[in-house]
């Protein structure tokens, strides 16, 4: 297997990274137990171009790079602010200093794809708001089944989520990429 990173497999793998992550978020609309585990299936799915990419790229920079490039298109798409570009891309910062100081992807990728959590953040800071956005664009019916999803717990079982499978993405990822 060739492991030089060129400019091409880059490109393409960070929009494999962007494209499996958002992706996730469509199945939100079936449910808001679906929305709350998105960004966990997001990690899940966006593990094989990390695996790629870290094997290719072993400096400073992969996870600022990838939250900064997902960040900016859900920027430029509305699905996101700049309080929650920064926090997404703060998680990316995290990863690289994990990965650099620790040299496990292991470890680094779980950290990485906890800024997924930047997508549904206003869920729990900012819960009348969220819900009042939920109503317009889905219904009230499915609102109402989200407010109970609102609490801390459920905050802790979505990151919880984000970790494990982020984890079990890599493992198969390092199955299938060698």
């Amino acid at each position: 297997m060739d492991k030089r990173l060129t400019f091409k497999g880059s490109a393409l793998f960070t929009v494999l990274y962007f494209v499996a992550v958002f992706a996730a978020e469509f199945i939100g609309f079936v449910h808001p137990m679906c929305w709350l585990l998105a960004p966990a299936l997001g990690a899940l799915l966006a593990a094989f171009p990390y695996r790629w990419m870290a094997l290719r790229w072993h400096k400073f920079g992969l996870g600022t790079m990838l939250s900064a490039v997902f960040g900016l298109l859900m920027l430029a798409m509305g699905e996101m602010d700049f309080l929650c570009l920064a926090i997404c891309v703060g998680f990316g910062l995290l990863s690289d200093l994990v990965r650099i100081i620790l040299k496990k992807d292991c470890v680094a990728y779980p950290v990485l794809a906890l800024g997924n959590i930047a997508i549904i953040i206003y869920m729990w800071t900012r819960k009348a708001w969220y819900l009042q956005g939920a109503a317009d664009e889905v219904g009230q019916a499915y609102a109402d089944a989200m407010a109970p999803l609102q609490s801390t717990l459920w905050l802790v079982i979505a990151l919880v989520g984000i970790i494990v499978l982020a984890e079990l993405g890599l493992r198969i990822a390092k199955k299938i990429i060698k």
